[in-house]
């Protein structure tokens, strides 16, 4: 190991869809976390690995920070604010499509209070300024961060210069994952994710947040097909209705999607059962 051979973690925070799971994506150049229009898309925290010459960071995209007060997005919060401990940066992202307000002034408020070097960077620059009327508003924030970077997940534009930035920050040490490795989310995670994502982006506003996925079978058959097995957990039965659709054309349409993106991303032939089921429990599970 080279002696100036850098690793850490850096957390990516963040109020709900300021394009975290975006820029994450965008900085692994693969999809690990799934990207809807939807809040509260992302639960869980994954890790993805970037690996240079320099040495290797491994991302947390944290969920965002809600000023609900129900269960899960208590949960959420909670979530979100132990990922910002131990670790070596943070990415502050920042939307100026979107005015300041609550959420972001809590976000902030919890920033304050970490001794943890941020990096504040401002998303979505690709839009046309008429498109980004709060630019000059997020241009002001502070909290204390180390520098200020304007980029475009989506258009991948200055994410080198940001990673240049945080390997500045990096502790010398030894990687914590194999070179070639991108997530530490396993395949029936992944497949898990991926048909949430369908999920939201079939039903969009049409459902409420209760959905989680559970594989239960992603095995290779004898004909060289993939056997993918899963339920569509929700928590209520006209939520079910809801995902099933007239005539099962909604949970049609999602297997179909689902598939497709699986067989993209394999190179093999999938075949997806999927099944809707009432988990009036999910949530309390969850938290």
């Amino acid at each position: 190991m080279s002696e100036e051979h850098r690793c850490g973690v850096v957390a990516i925070a963040g109020r709900p869809n300021v394009g975290k799971s975006t820029l994450l994506n965008r900085l692994l150049g693969a999809k690990i976390a799934i990207v809807t229009p939807k809040p509260q898309t992302t639960r869980d925290t994954y890790h993805g690995i970037v690996n240079r010459a320099e040495g290797q960071i491994v991302f947390v995209d944290t969920p965002g920070i809600f000023q609900k007060t129900d269960r899960l997005s208590q949960s959420l919060n909670r979530l979100a604010e132990e990922q910002l401990e131990g670790v070596e940066a943070i990415v502050y992202v920042v939307d100026p499509t979107r005015e300041p307000g609550a959420e972001e002034e809590q976000i902030q408020r919890t920033l304050r209070r970490v001794a943890i070097p941020i990096i504040m960077v401002i998303n979505k620059l690709d839009l046309e300024p008429h498109q980004t009327p709060f630019l000059e508003a997020v241009r002001a924030f502070n909290v204390g961060q180390r520098a200020t970077l304007e980029i475009s997940a989506l258009k991948h534009q200055d994410l080198n210069r940001l990673v240049d930035v945080l390997f500045e920050l990096l502790p010398t040490g030894e990687a914590f994952y194999p070179e070639m490795q991108l997530t530490d989310m396993d395949s029936r995670e992944w497949v898990a994710e991926l048909i949430r994502e369908k999920v939201f982006l079939r039903l969009r506003e049409e459902l409420p947040y209760a959905v989680s996925v559970v594989v239960d079978e992603d095995e290779l058959l004898e004909q060289g097909v993939r056997h993918i097995a899963a339920r569509i957990m929700t928590n209520e039965p006209r939520h079910k209705k809801i995902i099933i659709g007239a005539r099962g054309a909604s949970i049609k349409q999602i297997g179909t999607d689902a598939r497709r993106e699986l067989e993209a991303a394999s190179g093999q032939k999938v075949f997806l059962d999927l099944q809707v089921e009432v988990d009036r429990d999910w949530q309390t599970r969850f938290s």
